[in-house]
């Protein structure tokens, strides 16, 4: 299956990355009421509410570090049946295009501890999956896979991971903190190098709360280029429209939500909505039980 090479992908993707990542930090203060951003920061006085730029940094700076919040994603769109068929194999079978409309990855994070609980839904396929992260290991199960849990190390999952475009960072306080800072600093270089640019729209409303609307440009020729560059790109592989849009709560400068659009004639369109909500109320994420693993090896 073509993959687009890393640079391309960070473009359209990175300053998602970038902002939600800023919610990865670890957290001493006390926890805030449900939906809650939390009491503005020093960082957050320092903001000139006018420049975009001076809002992002805010964000990411980690100043109000963040001990839990709830994170759900929405997406809509469709992959083409090109595309799906590649990604099967051949002699799969695979016809039309699949539909994403209604899919939903919701769920709680507890960062201080490490830990979170997701669960996932793709009414079109269908298939639903819950996700569990404690205690360094991953627990998983789909309505595809099972009525019991797959059990997987972090050290393991890792290692599977090596080949991916955007670094998952490893277990470990310092470890994750090490390798997201080196992550933020190649992405914010490469959006800087293709000519992002971040515009404020305007402030409005996410959630009952006032939140930094901003628009960042996003470089389609750049991101095009190195689409055409890889060597494994299908022909007149292109992505000929994208959007993508920020908002981050006034109170706290927390992100509250993202939204990424993109069209491909050849790939397909994807519309992906990313909203945080709850940040620092008290989260508790506990493994399955044994019984309801299968057993190492199955």
């Amino acid at each position: 299956m073509f993959r687009a090479p890393r640079p391309a992908l960070s473009l359209l993707a990175g300053f998602v990355l970038v902002v939600a990542s800023a919610c990865s930090s670890s957290a001493t203060s006390a926890p805030a009421a449900p939906g809650s951003t939390g009491a503005p920061t020093a960082a957050a006085s320092a903001v000139n509410a006018n420049d975009p730029n001076s809002i992002i940094t805010a964000a990411l700076s980690g100043a109000d570090a963040v001990k839990s919040f709830h994170i759900e994603i929405d997406i809509s769109g469709s992959i083409s049946e090109a595309v799906v068929a590649s990604a099967e194999g051949a002699g799969s079978g695979a016809s039309g295009n699949l539909k994403l409309d209604g899919s939903t990855i919701q769920g709680d994070v507890d960062v201080a501890n490490e830990a979170a609980h997701l669960t996932l839904s793709l009414p079109t396929v269908p298939i639903t999956g819950d996700i569990i992260l404690v205690g360094g290991n991953l627990y998983y199960k789909t309505s595809m896979t099972g009525a019991k849990y797959t059990m997987m190390s972090l050290g393991d999952l890792s290692s599977l991971t090596g080949s991916l475009p955007v670094s998952i960072p490893t277990p470990g306080a310092t470890a994750m903190a090490s390798s997201l800072t080196d992550e933020l600093s190649q992405l914010q270089a490469e959006m800087d190098q293709a000519g992002v640019k971040a515009t404020l729209v305007g402030v409005e409303q996410i959630g009952g709360q006032d939140a930094y609307h901003i628009n960042v440009s996003i470089p389609l020729d750049t991101i095009n280029a190195e689409i055409a560059a890889a060597s494994d790109a299908p022909p007149g592989a292109k992505i000929d429209s994208a959007s993508l849009d920020v908002w981050i709560y006034k109170d706290g400068d927390r992100l509250a939500k993202v939204e990424l659009k993109g069209a491909s004639s050849l790939i397909g369109n994807l519309d992906v909505v990313l909203t945080i909500t709850n940040y620092d109320v008290p989260v508790t994420v506990t493994a399955p039980a044994a019984s309801d693993v299968n057993p190492a090896g199955s």
